[in-house]
This record gives C-alpha cells, sequence and structure tokens, in this order.
C-alpha cells in the first residue's frame, strides 16, 4: 500500500519512505502505466468486475506518435481501443518501432505488464516479431508487406479498387488509370490490381490505359507517377495518395476540372475526396473481436487454421471528381 501511495501520489507519504519506493522503482525498472491505473481506479469506484484483461497495441512505427497524431491511423487506434474497452480489455500502446528495440525486449514487456494479446498493424516488417509467440492471442488488420499466418482482418481491395473504376465511369469518365506502388500490391496480394482489371476488361479496349507503376512506395513515386500522367493522359485517376493533387498541379492539371481523382481509402486528411470509405476503425474492432475470441476459447500462438474477415467499403461522393 506504501508503494501504491507514493507512485499514484494521491496520499501523503514521508519524504524518507517516498524516496526508498522511488529508489526501489528505478532498479527495478517499473514506469508506472497511467492507462491500467485509470483503468483500476474506475474499477474501484464503480466496484466492477468487467476487467478482463490486457491487450498490447503494437506501434511499429518510426515514430512514436504515429497512431496518435496521424488522422488517417488514429481511426484505427480508437476503433481498436473503444471495442477492447467494450469487451473488459484495456488496450495498451507499445512503440516496438523505436531506434534500438528488440524483439526480445518487446517479449519482456508484454510479460511484465500481464498483455494476453496484441494486434499487429499495417506496416510492420517480419523482424519485429521474431519473439516467443506460443503466449499470445493476435491478429493482424489493414494487411501486411509480409506473411505471418495469424487471424487478420482486411478491407475487400477488390471490391474497393472495381468500385472505384465503375463510379468513375458512372460518372462519364473513359480513360481510367490507376498508379499503384510496389507497397499497395504487396499489403493487398495484387488484389488492388485484380479489382480495376477486372472493371476495366469489363470496358471497351479503346479506353484502356496501362497500369502505372514503378515505385516503390508513394512516398517516392512523383516522378514516375507525373510522366505515366503525361504520357497516357488519363482523364481519371485511382490514387491513394493524398499528394496526388499538388503533383497534378506541378504538371498544369487541376482536379477536378482537368482531372478526376478518387481515393479508395478515404480518411481524415482526404475526407474532401470522392472515393471509398474502407471502414477502418471497424477494421480494428473486429481484429479486437479475433483477438478476445482466442482468448476466451483459451487459445494462443499461431494458429493452425488463420481465418481472414474481409471488409467491404463504401462509396463516398466528393469534389475530386465532376457531377454526373
Amino acid at each position: 500500500m506504501t508503494a501504491s501511495r507514493v507512485l499514484s501520489g494521491n496520499v501523503p507519504v514521508s519524504d524518507v519512505k517516498a524516496k526508498a519506493v522511488r529508489q526501489a522503482a528505478r532498479r527495478l525498472g517499473y514506469e508506472v502505466n497511467t492507462i491500467v491505473r485509470t483503468v483500476m481506479s474506475e474499477m474501484r469506484r464503480r466496484r466492477s468486475t468487467k476487467f478482463a484483461g490486457v491487450l498490447a497495441f503494437l506501434n511499429t512505427s518510426k515514430e512514436e506518435d504515429a497512431w496518435q497524431n496521424l488522422p488517417y491511423n488514429r481511426v484505427y487506434l480508437d476503433g481498436a481501443r473503444q471495442r477492447a474497452e467494450a469487451s473488459g480489455f484495456l488496450l495498451d500502446e507499445i512503440w516496438i518501432g523505436r531506434p534500438h528495440w528488440t524483439p526480445e525486449r518487446t517479449h519482456q514487456v508484454m510479460k511484465a505488464r500481464g498483455i494476453c494479446g496484441f494486434l499487429v498493424p499495417p506496416g510492420s516488417s517480419e523482424n519485429q516479431f521474431l519473439f516467443p509467440l506460443d503466449d499470445f492471442a493476435m491478429a493482424s488488420f489493414g494487411g501486411l508487406a509480409f506473411k505471418l499466418p495469424v487471424h487478420q482482418v482486411l478491407p475487400d481491395y477488390f471490391h474497393n479498387y472495381s468500385m472505384c473504376y465503375q463510379e468513375l465511369w458512372n460518372l462519364g469518365y473513359r480513360k481510367i488509370g490507376i498508379f499503384i506502388p510496389d507497397y499497395d500490391l504487396r499489403i493487398s496480394a495484387d488484389e488492388v490490381l485484380g479489382g480495376y482489371l477486372s472493371a476495366q476488361w469489363r470496358r471497351p479496349k479503346r479506353h484502356h490505359i496501362p497500369v502505372g507503376k514503378g515505385a516503390i512506395n508513394w512516398q517516392e513515386a512523383e516522378e514516375a507517377f507525373c510522366q505515366w500522367v503525361q504520357r497516357y493522359r488519363p482523364d481519371a485517376i485511382i490514387a491513394d495518395y493524398n499528394w496526388v493533387p499538388a503533383w497534378l498541379q506541378k504538371i498544369g492539371l487541376n482536379v477536378p476540372g482537368d482531372i478526376g481523382l478518387v481515393h479508395p481509402a478515404l480518411g481524415p486528411d482526404v475526407e474532401d475526396w470522392s472515393g471509398v470509405d474502407m471502414r477502418r476503425a471497424l477494421q480494428a474492432s473486429q481484429a479486437v473481436d479475433l483477438v478476445t475470441a482466442q482468448l476466451l476459447r483459451n487459445e494462443s500462438g499461431i494458429p493452425e487454421e488463420p481465418k481472414t474477415v474481409i471488409l467491404p467499403g463504401r462509396w463516398v461522393p466528393g469534389k475530386t471528381t465532376a457531377s454526373s
């Protein structure tokens, strides 16, 4: 009780005892988890027995605030946290992408915090998960660029990209193009390409234009993208990067006056675009459901039969396309 009082700071304790507790905490590497403290305080206040355990949201990004401050990421985190809390679980974000962090450290921290399951977010890399997985339930969401045979929740890439093409066609566009960096292909197992080509195949060949490619990711795509646009002159483009309108303006094209633009993965950073709401919050919340279902069945580790939940998106009209 004395240690709890010192670390919470809520009850006065003598300076001598407080100093001894803090020294012991530093020696043991103990850090106050404000999230856990808040949950436990609320449980005591309400005399609730709902608390079921702690799940981890593994922030694998090089940026500590990548899931807190970036609006299109924050939606995932909020969806996961709301579903976890509704199910009686605390969701603890752990930044494992920080410099010099090791998989061994991830395992130690999760065991020390009593974590029973975790979420694997998009943008993760294989070497971040080279630690014993047998003690944890786990699931991923949004798509991974490497193979990790866990339960996962994915947007319906095929449906979403096909829908983008169809909606553009309905709006009167005919030379409908798509630019796809290699990373987008990998996380979707080529389904973004499949959805686009399936819709294109149903249209007369005179309207077909080659797929734009030649970039590892969007951050390195500007030159290849602009060259592709200038060569094939699409009248509408499917692209999931918010810098595309600025790139088009550099080569003398305005959206939507000169060219239409749709985003197949709308988020708060492109909320005025036409495109597809791929339901980020629901993806993350259903990934939490996959984890908690495993815990209820007393399952952990890599599943024998990983399941995939596919969520179709919804078309949202916006300001980056002409009216029909």
